[in-house]
């Protein structure tokens, strides 16, 4: 198994701080952002992980260099960042989802134990949830016994959307080697053949659970704290 990092975006929302800084080295008590995921990767025993960088991208490799602890490093480079989402990013490293996968986006800070737990699920194919507060936003699944049942993007979610039975992606997931070989991938291209690069890949995902060919199942952050960092209150926080 293997994780894959997204950190290409330029972190628009955590301006003046961004100005010169990609959002994964924005600091949290002394450390980068980036730090704590991969000291939590090299706490679960992942051993590779792949980083794509877009944004100052230089200063994501100038810092961490091919190596942090046991996690070996490889830089994916997205040149096109400024006018492509996520959903890029990730095709760009497709030549690296040749094993079990981490997928994790580049602004999470969460408890070290929350990746030791998802590898730890009976499931190959995982979502990480939290369950829907008010003072989220972003995607949503709908989950029965366990198994999703749709997931809907933000931009998908009507004004009347009922949330009391949905549940918050943390961003976090794990793919089978054979799950991203018969299933994600060829979607994935298909995506980015049609120009639509501005896309979150969760797009895919969803496509994939509506049409039937793809089951995840969910596991729940329980007591795991996490938070997405996107603004400077998020920092504060």
């Amino acid at each position: 198994m293997k994780a894959v990092i997204l950190a290409a975006g330029q972190g628009t929302r955590l301006r003046p701080l961004t100005n010169h800084l990609p959002k994964c080295l924005v600091q949290v008590h002394g450390k980068p952002l980036l730090q704590y995921q991969l000291e939590s990767l090299e706490q679960a025993g992942i051993q590779h992980c792949i980083v794509v960088v877009g944004y100052l991208g230089d200063l994501v490799q100038h810092h961490f260099g091919p190596r942090f602890g046991n996690v070996r490093i490889t830089y994916v480079t997205n040149e096109i960042f400024n006018h492509t989402n996520n959903i890029y990013s990730l095709w760009l490293a497709r030549q690296e989802l040749n094993d079990d996968i981490l997928l994790l986006e580049g602004d999470l800070l969460f408890e070290e134990g929350l990746l030791g737990d998802l590898i730890q699920s009976p499931y190959t194919n995982v979502a990480v949830v939290d369950r829907f507060n008010s003072s989220m936003n972003g995607t949503v699944i709908l989950a029965r016994e366990g198994l999703s049942t749709s997931m809907i993007l933000g931009a998908q979610q009507s004004a009347d959307f009922d949330y009391r039975n949905a549940l918050k992606t943390v961003n976090i997931y794990a793919f089978s080697r054979e799950t991203l070989a018969q299933q994600f991938l060829p979607i994935l291209d298909q995506y980015i053949d049609h120009g639509l690069t501005s896309e979150f890949y969760e797009a895919v995902i969803s496509h994939l659970i509506a049409r039937g060919d793809l089951q995840v199942a969910v596991h729940l952050t329980g007591i795991r704290m996490w938070t997405e960092i996107d603004t400077e209150d998020d920092l504060r926080q």
